[in-house]
């Protein structure tokens, strides 16, 4: 049966202030899988993790973090046990006409020769921008087949597409997606916003991985709401 995880991101405030005591917390929560982000890559983190017995679906960091720290961030992979790293968000210069998507597509390929020899799969993580100017389908044309793409719920909604449509249009690449709601021009809580979730989840591939990203006041309590509520749409 699929698991419901957590996009790390969401609880960024709680791991700036003690990240042992948030990971031991995600796992109460009933949390069993997190994609990592905002948090430190280093030794003490990856004993933190296993010691919370927390399966890490992919490390999502910034381009330059992935070439210029990739020892690093390679070492902490294999502590964690995972085998996937996602580009977390399109450069600021990659936004520049012509030049900045030509520019993005060779990094991303520096970045996959790296990991791939390590056995570790590459993903991109789109925002809005990407889905406005149709340059998931510019990415899809120009970059190496073993570059996956992890999908947004909320980005998509918001820039007036259809979660499922687009991942039926990119399934030969999505190995991730992320469950944000939609509401009134905000993100919210799966199962609070007007995105079908139960549509989404009812025609992903088992392979795809699901974790919940929101900003939430309370974002435990949330997570644990919103848990609840996709796991009963499975």
């Amino acid at each position: 049966m699929r698991k419901i995880g957590l996009q790390t991101y969401t609880v960024r405030a709680l791991m700036k202030e003690d990240l042992e005591f948030t990971l031991s917390e995600i796992k109460s929560i009933g949390i069993t899988h997190i994609e990592v982000s905002r948090m430190p890559i280093n030794h003490q983190t990856a004993s933190w993790i296993n010691h919370h017995e927390l399966s890490v679906c992919s490390i999502q960091l910034t381009l330059s973090k992935l070439l210029h720290d990739a020892q690093n961030v390679i070492a902490f992979a294999k502590a964690v046990k995972t085998n996937h790293v996602v580009v977390s968000v399109l450069p600021w210069w990659g936004h520049l006409p012509f030049i900045g998507i030509k520019t993005f597509v060779k990094k991303i390929h520096d970045v996959l020769n790296i990991y791939e020899k390590e056995g570790i799969l590459v993903s991109f993580h789109h925002h809005a921008y990407e889905i406005k100017r149709s340059l998931l389908n510019v990415l899809d044309q120009h970059l190496d087949k073993r570059i996956g793409y992890i999908l947004d719920t909320y980005w998509i909604t918001s820039s007036g597409q259809d979660p499922l449509a687009l991942y039926q249009a990119f399934a030969h690449r999505v190995r991730g997606i992320h469950l944000r709601d939609y509401l009134d021009g905000h993100d919210a809580a799966p199962g609070k916003g007007n995105i079908d979730f139960k549509r989404l989840l009812d025609h992903l591939l088992e392979s795809v991985y699901t974790v919940i990203e929101e900003d939430a006041q309370d974002p435990l309590i949330s997570v644990e709401e919103a848990r609840l509520y996709l796991e009963g749409l499975l």
